[in-house]
């Protein structure tokens, strides 16, 4: 008898939310604000028909910068079996979807400006070095998270990873000394194609 109680309150009363599952709910938030800003971009754009004029490398990194949140919030899942959370891992933890989601909005003009006229070429430029600055300090981040999930983990990525985050770095950093324009079309493309390789090559599962 005692013992169907029991059961029946475990039934009636699921088991409480764990440390990560609770913490995770913010990163999932931030994470979805970045995609939606993005998303609304590119909704304004269709709106907004021929008052805008599209430059193929500012679409590039409108694509680029959605995989990237894809992908960031797919690899927050290896952090599931972290114990103990300290207030201060969860604060680290929260600077790489909070990077993602600054540069989400400085990818675009104000929100809600959809009835004015914007070359998103002279955009581009004219905020590409706040930009790339901010995406390039996700690579130093990204690097010291995964050596806080343990030098095993940090192992198992393997040499691929640290090179591809130094390629990362060097690139994103170029990409915001230089306004030369063939080395941004280059780049755009290069980094779309290192992001798909990397992304399959070490983050194909989500364990």
């Amino acid at each position: 008898m005692f013992t169907s109680n029991i059961s029946l309150l475990d039934q009636t009363f699921p088991n409480p939310m764990g440390a990560f599952e609770y913490l995770s709910v913010l990163i999932s938030i931030i994470l979805a604000l970045g995609m939606t800003r993005v998303l609304a971009g590119v909704g304004e754009m269709l709106q907004a028909g021929s008052r805008r004029h599209i430059y193929w490398v500012h679409a590039i990194w409108i694509v680029n910068l959605f995989l990237y949140l894809v992908v960031a919030w797919w690899i927050f899942y290896r952090w599931r079996n972290q114990q103990p959370w300290t207030f201060f891992l969860f604060i680290f933890v929260l600077i790489s979807p909070t990077i993602l989601y600054l540069a989400s909005l400085l990818l675009f003009p104000r929100e809600g400006d959809v009835d004015l006229a914007v070359d998103y070429k002279t955009h581009y430029y004219a905020n590409h070095r706040a930009f790339f600055i901010l995406f390039a300090l996700f690579t130093p981040v990204d690097l010291v998270d995964s050596l806080l999930k343990g030098v095993p983990h940090f192992l198992q990525l393997g040499p691929q990873y640290v090179v591809s985050t130094l390629l990362y770095f060097a690139g994103l950093m170029t990409a915001a000394i230089t306004r030369k324009e063939r080395y941004h079309q280059f780049y755009a493309i290069f980094f779309f194609a290192q992001t798909v390789i990397i992304s399959f090559a070490i983050f194909h599962t989500l364990v």
